[in-house]
């Protein structure tokens, strides 16, 4: 067996060049190396409620999303390579057809992705090559904590007192201005199409575009537009385009890092000055992190009926309830908008997800972890940690304080749609 050298970058939810750990470590490095996507085996399959775990405006953002990867690694010399199949097999495959030593990939968030790491590293590790990870989804990783991830609060205010007590100094990692060469035969990789409906130019117009350079335009606009001074007073609207930062989408596939926004906001309160509302957008970043560091801790336990709590909330309802929940078809006004809205747009405002949300568990009495899997499916921005952490909250079984936060969606509406705008604007259009 010839020498092994180089490495393999596995992309997965760090789509981008700039503040990317893996690429950072290769600037400057010897032999080849290969970049890979491996897409899931279960795309396009129909899960047990009836839809697909990633639906069209998903779909389409990831496939942008890696377009403009592939087309930023090739103005290094590089390029993306997307294989389906078993990430333990392909990557594997790729390493011993070119003699590469190194896998290099982000971290695994959630369960089911970290029984593909573990089996990926018994794999390589069998095969004398090697798994180097880094934490790409946070602001801070791990070992900023001001205490061991066994001890995080379990409430989120405790959490962030104790991060802000200690905060760290957040620094960049720059944008590489080189990267290795391919191997000699790379072009011979076999690779799998997109699905089909993921690359549908007659669709619908999306909201939002996938990519790196998207994602940059999007944070530069959004400071340049002086809403970050207003952003506490705003959040909670429900139409229109910068009422909240939007950011969501990018951070969820990774093309711009939180770290990048984290230097961006404090670029900005030194320009325009900090104040309630800027340090809120940071406020909203740490809530991402708090989901984050929980769903490492717990593990499965964020998929569970009784959640982190271990109390399984009482079902009194099922599918007839929850698909007039998910085509707005329930009665209730303000709730048949949001549902609307997300259907269509695959996006809906924080607190339209809150008032959803909470209809569907405590008003239809329907398991919190199928609206968990409609919006996994819906959401351009879906993201497990954020998506489970919150419905579990919204349940009462997860990280909240008051276990019976309720909604009512006749207040709320009469609160944040009093002249019904958003009602009119999203009502008659139930699938």
């Amino acid at each position: 067996m010839n020498q092994l050298e180089g490495n393999v970058v596995w992309f997965r939810t760090d789509l981008r060049l700039e503040d990317h750990e893996g690429l950072g470590a290769l600037e400057n490095a010897e032999g080849p190396m290969v970049c890979v996507y491996v897409l899931p085996e279960d795309v396009g399959l129909m899960g047990p409620l009836g839809f697909e775990r990633i639906g069209r405006f998903r779909g389409r953002f990831i496939a942008q999303s890696l377009d403009d990867l592939n087309h930023n690694l090739q103005e290094l010399g590089q390029g993306l390579w997307i294989v389906g199949g078993r990430p333990e097999e392909k990557i594997p495959e790729i390493m011993r057809r070119f003699n590469l030593k190194t896998c290099r990939m982000e971290v695994s968030k959630a369960p089911y992705e970290q029984v593909e790491e573990q089996a990926l590293r018994k794999k390589l590790s069998s095969m004398g090559m090697e798994c180097h990870t880094y934490h790409s989804h946070s602001l801070l990783k791990p070992e900023e904590l001001p205490f061991d991830l066994s001890a995080l609060p379990n409430v989120f205010t405790a959490f962030r007192h104790k991060v802000e007590a200690r905060f760290p100094d957040i620094e960049c990692i720059s944008r590489p201005k080189r990267l290795p060469e391919m191997p000699a035969g790379v072009e011979n990789i076999e690779t799998t199409a997109l699905p089909a409906q993921w690359l549908d130019s007659d669709a619908k117009p999306a909201l939002f575009k996938g990519g790196e350079k998207a994602a940059l335009e999007h944070l530069h606009r959004y400071f340049a537009s002086g809403r970050a001074s207003f952003y506490k007073e705003t959040r909670n609207g429900l139409l229109g385009d910068l009422y909240s930062t939007r950011f969501s989408p990018w951070l969820a596939l990774g093309n711009v890092s939180p770290r990048t926004i984290w230097k961006a906001l404090k670029a900005y309160e030194l320009k325009c000055g900090a104040n309630e509302s800027t340090y809120w957008i940071g406020f909203e970043l740490l809530w991402r992190d708090y989901f984050y560091f929980a769903m490492q801790k717990y593990g499965v336990r964020f998929f569970q009926a009784g959640g982190i709590r271990g109390q399984t909330p009482t079902v009194q309802a099922g599918m007839p309830e929850f698909q007039a929940w998910i085509n707005g078809r329930t009665g209730q006004p303000f709730i048949d908008a949001c549902m609307n809205e997300l259907r269509e747009t695959g996006f809906l405002s924080n607190r339209g997800r809150q008032n959803a949300g909470s209809y569907l568990v405590h008003h239809l009495n329907v398991d919190w972890r199928w609206g968990a899997a409609w919006f996994e499916h819906a959401l351009v921005d879906y993201d497990p940690c954020s998506n489970y952490g919150n419905w579990a909250y919204l349940a009462g079984v997860g990280n909240d304080p008051r276990p019976n936060r309720v909604f009512d969606p006749v207040r709320q509406a009469d609160m944040y749609d009093a002249d019904k705008i958003y009602q009119n604007t999203w009502k008659n259009r139930s699938a």
